[in-house]
């Protein structure tokens, strides 16, 4: 194993052995992936059995970030860490808070204890979305997404002061990410145009929706983590329209005679607040964002500036690939092979397009 750096070296051209927290999933398979063939260790911590497209060079550990036992002796003699094992919105407020909360503070006071030189923490632009109280019952909890909304934030808490502890500390947020194995919301999205069916967008479609491909984040990330800039790093595609003119050129793209349908801000607005206070699992932000009209963009200067970073991959060429994949992985076992699952509040999503015109 690499030994750790001292604090206060400067950071090595070549990071040594990285830990990832929550390696087996989506971010962490491809960002292992992209540290190997840069010649960096790789050592992941992941409750689920090691994935098939995980290389055989990468050490894979089992186990909960919140054992300390397993979470020390996977700290143990790495260069950085980086955090990225969270609760989903789609589970139980105790566990965004035990997972999310704690968990991190856990990671931080291990790597303060095991002299870890880096940390970065993979943050969500969710925490930049405005809190919001229950407009019917004055000091009834948050909803779900606001609950997930605030363990995130906390984290990001946990993480400064961990920086004030001789570690260095960076956290990205990122934008809605995605690639092979993973499509997330957009399933049903990528469903209904396979299918050549009645697309409803929420909202006139006009306002703009930053994505990211993930193979421009795991190279944000690998320049991150072998740098020793601090604070927060935004990630974002480059290139990127409006939700319509980008939904539409993956509709083009696919060629199957499916149609955009907008949906009217109000009726979108009142179908997701009350799918969120009766409890059915909150969908993505770009449906809020969509049927807001508002733009969600983030500014990703300073790491074009301080990691000499650009996104390659546009929100177009970033959809159409997934999309490419879906279709694919689809073709070949009757069903997309995806580590993300549909929720219940997508099919509340497909539901919608019932009430459309064909």
């Amino acid at each position: 194993m690499a030994a750790a750096v001292k604090r206060g070296a400067s950071p090595p051209d070549r990071p040594g052995r990285v830990l990832i927290t929550g390696g087996g999933g989506f971010l962490g398979v491809h960002l292992a992936n992209r540290l190997v063939a840069a010649g960096v260790p790789v050592r992941l911590l992941d409750l689920a059995e090691p994935p098939e497209s995980l290389g055989s060079s990468v050490e894979y550990v089992r186990g909960d970030v919140r054992d300390s036992g397993r979470l020390a002796a996977a700290v143990h003699g790495v260069d950085a860490v980086v955090h990225a094992a969270f609760a989903s919105s789609r589970q139980t407020a105790d566990r965004l808070r035990s997972v999310n909360v704690e968990g991190t503070r856990a990671v931080c006071a291990t790597a303060v204890s095991e002299r870890v030189r880096r940390l970065v923490l993979i943050s969500s632009t969710i925490v930049l979305r405005p809190s919001r109280r229950h407009p019917f019952l004055p000091g009834a909890p948050l909803s779900r997404l606001d609950l997930y909304r605030a363990t995130r934030l906390e984290a990001e808490r946990i993480a400064a002061e961990c920086a004030g502890r001789g570690v260095s500390v960076a956290v990205v947020r990122p934008k809605t990410f995605l690639g092979l194995d993973r499509v997330g919301a957009f399933a049903i999205l990528f469903e209904l145009i396979r299918r050549g069916r009645v697309v409803p967008v929420l909202g006139d479609g006009r306002n703009r929706y930053q994505l990211l491909a993930v193979g421009d984040l795991t190279d944000g990330i690998r320049r991150l983590v072998g740098s020793d800039a601090q604070g927060i790093f935004h990630f974002g595609a480059h290139q990127f329209r409006t939700v319509r003119d980008d939904l539409q050129s993956l509709v083009d793209h696919a060629g199957t005679g499916a149609r955009l349908r907008f949906v009217p801000s109000a009726l979108a607005r009142t179908v997701l607040r009350t799918m969120e206070l009766v409890g059915v699992t909150p969908l993505a932000e770009w449906h809020y964002m969509s049927a807001n009209g508002e733009d969600s963009i983030v500014e990703t200067r300073r790491a074009e500036t301080e990691l000499a970073w650009r996104a390659r991959e546009s929100n177009a060429t970033a959809l159409a690939a997934a999309y490419d994949w879906y279709q694919a992985t689809r073709a070949v076992g009757g069903v997309a092979r995806t580590t993300h699952p549909v929720t219940r509040a997508h099919r509340v999503l497909e539901r919608l397009t019932w009430m459309l015109p064909r």
